[in-house]
């Protein structure tokens, strides 16, 4: 790789992590890399990622993130003059949050993994560097940047839709290959919901035991494994709304706060309702999103500010900077378009965070009120009930998981 500002980069992403890089041909054949595992590139021409990144490469030049069934990524960047595309950059693979011994056992078992060649394949996979998906898209944009000199944001950055990654599909030889298969297609319906908004989930989610209902009541099921389990759905579900037209900034913020709240779960049937928790929230934004389209794009970055900041302090004055509109402007086309005024819909989504702390932590209701900037538990109580129909300490009683 004789690019300088590719060589740099190399030496950067080693400063903390390990992470590859890649060069291929627009026939995708590997020209050069700085990794000694070449066993990675067999993966990813497992899963369908080179044969995806070259069709890419017909309908667009921008960054390209690919995925694979058991949570690994990769970065693909397009060196293009004005006529042509030359070749094509690679980062990763990388995971996005920690991954069991137990997930990748499976993933050789779900693999065939030559017994012979099994020991050294979950080697490399634990060698491989875990990469939150934020900073992973800043990497993309330097890597891009580095390539072709062009500025990009997230927002430019393309995903790889999750019907196009290839997966080992069980035969239905024996009565576990079946149970895998059936797992397979409720995942497949339950994601296809998010890129729909449909709020009928909840007639699959009755199906989907490995994601919500029997993780109470699977014997032995160890709570490490099923936080990566969980955590991988996140995954997908942001995939999904980003592919639905919800932000990438704000899909990577609600999904990483769900997974940081997932690694901190004490019991498997905690872990699981916060689960179910997370997988409604992407429902309903994206349903939010669908049946309002009529939103300008100011005041959907007006409403994803204040749903991301919810625990902080938000001041009319800062929101309208935000979007550049004066107070006065951003409060009236802010009312005329979401049918709610600004005030109104902060204390909305601040009651709708209370609901996931108090069904999901022991957090005492006067903290809860306090971390929400709520002016006291009397004012937190009587915005919760009004909105809820019911006190914050009866809606803990009937929803909490442990």
């Amino acid at each position: 790789m004789n690019h300088s500002p590719i060589a740099l980069l190399q030496e950067l992403l080693k400063c903390g992590t390990d992470i590859p890089v890649w060069h291929y041909d627009m026939d995708g054949h590997l020209l050069d890399t700085n990794s000694a595992h070449l066993v990675l590139d067999k993966i990813l021409g497992f899963i369908g990622g080179i044969r995806y990144m070259l069709e890419f490469a017909q309908k667009s030049r921008k960054p390209l993130v690919l995925g694979s069934d058991m949570g690994l990524m990769w970065c693909a960047v397009y060196e293009a003059d004005k006529e042509h595309i030359n070749s094509i950059y690679l980062i990763g693979p990388v995971f996005n949050t920690e991954i069991g011994e137990a997930f990748l056992e499976e993933s050789a078992n779900r693999y065939q993994i030559d017994p012979a060649f099994r020991r050294q394949y979950l080697r490399i996979l634990k060698g491989i560097s875990v990469v939150p998906s934020l900073l992973f898209q800043q990497y993309c944009l330097m890597l891009h940047y580095c390539v072709n000199g062009e500025k990009l944001n997230r927002s430019d950055i393309h995903y790889q839709p999750r019907n196009k990654i290839l997966l080992p599909i069980p035969t239905a030889a024996d009565s576990d290959d079946c149970d895998r298969l059936n797992a397979y297609q409720t995942e497949q319906a339950l994601l296809r919901m998010i890129r729909e908004g449909d709020v009928q989930y909840k007639k699959v989610i009755a199906h989907a035991d490995h994601l919500f209902n029997a993780l109470n009541d699977v014997p032995g099921r160890l709570l490490p494994a099923a936080i990566t389990e969980a955590t991988g759905f996140v995954t997908l579900c942001i995939r999904e709304a980003i592919t639905a037209g919800i932000s990438a900034d704000t899909a990577f913020a609600v999904g990483e706060g769900y997974m940081e709240s997932m690694r901190q779960c004490r019991t498997v049937s905690e872990l699981a309702s916060l689960n179910l928790t997370m997988y409604e929230d992407f429902i309903f934004r994206v349903r939010k999103h669908r049946t309002n389209p009529t939103v300008s794009p100011q005041i959907r970055s007006c409403r994803d500010y204040i749903e991301l900041h919810a625990e902080q302090e938000l001041k009319l004055a800062n929101l309208a900077k935000q979007v550049g509109y004066s107070e006065y402007y951003l409060s009236r086309k802010f009312k005329l378009e979401m049918g709610i005024c600004i005030s109104g819909y902060i204390r909305l989504i601040r009651v709708e965070r209370s609901k996931l702390m108090l069904s999901t932590t022991s957090t005492p209701i006067h903290q809860i009120a306090a971390s929400l900037h709520f002016a006291s538990s009397s004012h937190f109580s009587e915005a919760f009930r009004a909105i809820v129909g019911k006190t914050p300490q009866q809606y803990r009683i009937d929803n909490q998981a442990y």
